[in-house]
């Protein structure tokens, strides 16, 4: 696969995700909220769906972050700091959301009294987004130091 269509399919897959955040936190997040929340707490179900929704910020920026990384890609230039850099971005935005929602869990079992599946969904996100920041930590750093021998190659003749 070439440099071009890789990019391509990249972009494609970020176009995809972003419209199935979307649909998510337009359409399905909002409406489970409305259905948990109708009987026992419909007090809460504004703030839910406002504090779900706040969590799509660092989704969005990530997305953005990983379209410039694939527009880096396209001009040959993969092992760049800028690239280390927006690798690091992403897992400053992984671990943000992570952390919100651990918060937002926590806070929803507090006032609820919760239930357990939901906790199940909840842990298994925070695992997922801590799993995202480490790997593109692991990515910055790896970018980082072939960006470096790519200068040190640069140098010699």
């Amino acid at each position: 696969m070439g440099r071009v269509s890789l990019v391509r399919i990249l972009k494609g897959v970020i176009l995809f995700l972003a419209a199935m955040g979307a649909v998510f936190y337009g359409f399905v997040f909002p409406e489970l909220i409305r259905e948990m929340g109708a009987v026992d707490f419909p007090w809460l179900v504004g703030p839910g769906i406002a504090a779900v929704s706040v969590s799509a910020i660092p989704i969005v920026i990530a997305l953005a972050l990983f379209w410039r990384i694939c527009t880096e890609i396209g001009r040959d230039n993969s092992f760049s700091y800028a690239n280390a850099r927006y690798l690091s971005g992403i897992g400053l935005c992984a671990l943000v959301d992570t952390g919100y929602c651990a918060v937002g869990t926590v806070t929803v079992f507090v006032i609820t009294g919760g239930h357990p599946s939901v906790l199940l969904l909840a842990v298994t996100a925070v695992l997922g987004g801590l799993a995202i920041a480490v790997a593109a930590f692991l990515l910055s750093h790896l970018v980082r130091k072939a960006a470096e021998l790519k200068d040190e190659n640069d140098l010699t003749i």
